[in-house]
């Protein structure tokens, strides 16, 4: 149960009413728990004020900064919940960790796992998470730092990756991105025809295996939904006619409603990315665009829409999106 305040505060000698912190915060963690990081951060921006040092949605302040690429502030965040002696230390020094890496600051975050290692700070059942952390650190060192010497790493098994979570396997993947994928063909084909796998991983998988130029066919599993592509000659996400028909129409039918048109846009981003290679069916562009209108109403509103075989993929795609 989330703890209340009830005393005053006072932002400069101005009160603030009581609950305005409470509001705050719950905004936050709610937006968070949407995928809506943008709310997220303007809300927890707005609370950090009035009380720095809650540890209470510092967590969620730090994922939110994340997923909006601000990763300096994230890293900053982070670091404060570190310093507050939270209980869930080391899934705060994991996300630490991986911010650093999208700061590129890998020496920092070579030392800090080789302390947490060898001090015995880690426990036994995610040693295997760190390791590869560091190796995944690494590959990215040698891709990124300059004049540092090569290393070479031994390709990731199957069996290794399938025991990475799943915000790890991202990072697995995004890493090899624009690098000689011919030693890991065996892994992306394993990946994309293991239908238990997260789909936006599949995702990634198959964009990697377009990217080495594979031209074997490969049997793809999503949502129910089955289909055999030659990954060298797929379109790649949002680049197809069908979405660009889908976006044209509804800029047709929202450009008075810049809200509902933006947030029409990031589905139908999330959608593709996610759905990839499948896409909405037999259905024609005006009708998903007006699928999309009646389940943005819903958001907006909250009041139910007409749960057809099309609005209720929309809305499992959406849903599926947010858990990675």
């Amino acid at each position: 149960m989330r703890r209340k305040y009830g005393r005053l505060r006072k932002k400069a000698n101005v009160v603030v009413f009581p609950g305005t912190f409470e509001k705050l915060v719950e905004k936050g963690l709610t937006s968070v728990e949407k995928g809506e990081f943008e709310q997220a951060v303007e809300a927890f921006d707005q609370a950090i004020v009035y009380e720095p040092d809650f540890p209470e949605f510092l967590g969620p302040y730090a994922v939110a900064l994340y997923e909006t690429k601000d990763f300096e502030r994230a890293k900053e965040i982070a670091a404060r919940l570190l310093h507050s002696g939270t209980a869930n230390y080391i899934d705060v020094m994991e996300l630490y960790l991986t911010i650093s890496i999208q700061l590129q600051q890998y020496d920092e975050v070579e030392m800090t796992i080789g302390t947490l290692i060898d001090e015995g700070i880690v426990p036994d059942a995610l040693l295997s998470k760190f390791r590869y952390l560091r190796e995944l650190n690494g590959r990215l060192s040698e891709r990124f730092a300059e004049d540092e010497p090569k290393i070479q790493t031994k390709p990731l098994t199957l069996e290794e990756f399938l025991k990475l979570d799943t915000l790890t396997q991202q990072y697995a993947l995004a890493s090899l991105e624009g690098t000689d994928l011919n030693d890991m063909i065996p892994l992306l084909k394993g990946i994309v025809e293991l239908p238990e796998v997260a789909p936006l991983i599949l995702t990634f998988a198959l964009t990697l295996l377009h990217q080495a130029g594979y031209e074997e066919k490969v049997t793809i599993r999503k949502f129910n939904r089955e289909r055999v592509v030659i990954p060298a000659e797929l379109t790649m996400p949002g680049q197809d006619s069908m979405t660009l028909e889908v976006l044209d129409e509804i800029e047709r039918l929202l450009f008075k409603e810049p809200s509902r048109l933006e947030m029409a846009k990031g589905l139908i981003e999330k959608f593709t990315i996610t759905s990839f290679p499948f896409g909405w069916g037999n259905y024609e562009p005006k009708e998903v665009a007006e699928a999309y209108l009646n389940y943005i109403e819903y958001l907006f509103t909250g009041e139910s829409f007409a749960e057809t075989e099309l609005s209720c993929y929309i809305q499992q795609i959406d849903n599926d999106s947010d858990l990675l």
